[in-house]
């Protein structure tokens, strides 16, 4: 029987970093760079090693690695709570990333569905203050948001997700959603399209304001008619978007293409389009924002811009652990690229 077959038939209860060092002929301290990922070992011991872990099916004592680093080893996320808010697919990607990141790195994860009117004063201090947190993910925090600046001030390791600003002590990852209206009005344009309505965001969110932003300069570089009736508040809130659609819809002349600042409001936009026996796209095209993954299966298939959801739900993470670790310092801030996903409806 082999060393290794003897480690797992049971006659040693716990795997150790010595009994690795042992089977590879390394000291413990090489093993613990490898499994820490920090210092530097030859790529063959390195690659011996990992094979040796893997062998054993070996897993961190996380509570030993807390008491050593003086961290809790556990990240929150904080996201906006709706009705089903798990079954939401934009937090779901974005999850999805942080949680990939999150397990490679040995780190455990609390989410924190909060509401608006949840939030007292305080009450982001008041989790910190718990000291069951290295460090924070927020997705979509509001720009008035009180309890975010006293965290700011505090100075407590913290990631935002999809909320872009200039000040220099916030670590953010958002992407260039200004740029990304501006791309979806033009295509609508380069298909003929010359009365162009938008479904807006939420106001109080920046992302919410950048989309808004980049429908209005789109349509005035394009010498296109802005005019303020074909602008609808959707507030990122599908059902509100169904029902305010029919201001558009009832209007002398119905325009010929509607923008829409994230994928469910355009669905239902387009649903409420259909039920009023219009044609998508032939009466009126609709495109949306963040290319969630049931878009392509709407009928018709929604025409979208793409957030790379996945992509920055690692990069908070990955982002958020470097500054708990202090292997990175601030500020954080980086704007990814979007991209046109063209299908049926537009």
């Amino acid at each position: 029987m082999s060393d290794s077959e003897k480690l797992n038939s049971g006659k040693i209860n716990k795997i150790t970093l010595n009994d690795i060092a042992d089977l590879t002929g390394v000291s413990a301290m090489t093993v613990s760079r490898v499994v820490s990922g920090k210092g530097i070992v030859a790529e063959p011991t390195k690659q011996k090693i990992l094979k040796t872990i893997e062998q054993l099916d070996y897993k961190p004592n996380l509570i030993a690695r807390s008491l050593s680093s003086q961290r809790t080893m556990t990240i929150g996320v904080i996201i906006p709570k709706t009705k089903q808010v798990f079954l939401d697919n934009y937090i779901a990607q974005i999850l999805s990333g942080v949680m990939t990141v999150v397990k490679q790195q040995d780190y455990r994860l609390m989410i924190y569905p909060v509401e608006e009117h949840e939030k007292s004063h305080n009450l982001y201090l008041d989790i910190v203050k718990s000291k069951l947190l290295d460090g924070f993910i927020m997705l979509k925090p509001k720009i008035n948001d009180a309890n975010l600046e006293s965290l700011i001030d505090f100075g407590f390791p913290t990631i935002l997700i999809n909320h872009r600003t200039i000040d220099k002590r916030v670590n953010f990852i958002d992407t260039k959603n200004v740029e990304g209206a501006k791309i979806a009005v033009e295509y609508l344009f380069e298909k003929g399209c010359r009365d162009i309505a938008f479904v807006s965001g939420s106001i109080e969110e920046s992302n919410g304001i950048d989309r808004l932003n980049g429908y209005k300069e789109a349509m005035l570089r394009l010498g296109l008619p802005l005019n303020p009736k074909r602008i609808i508040d959707g507030n990122f809130d599908a059902g509100r978007a169904y029902q305010e659609v029919d201001r558009l819809l009832d209007a002398k002349t119905i325009p010929d293409a509607i923008f829409c600042a994230d994928d469910y409001m355009a669905i239902s936009v387009m649903e409420r389009v259909i039920e009023r026996e219009l044609s998508v796209p032939d009466d009126i095209a609709v495109i949306g924002f963040n290319n969630i993954d049931i878009a392509k299966y709407t009928r018709p298939a929604l025409t979208t811009i793409k957030q790379p959801l996945l992509m920055m739900g690692k990069l908070a993470a990955e982002s958020l652990i470097a500054l708990i670790e202090r292997t990175s310092l601030p500020p954080i801030q980086k704007l990814l690229d979007l991209q046109l996903i063209v299908r049926e409806s537009a």
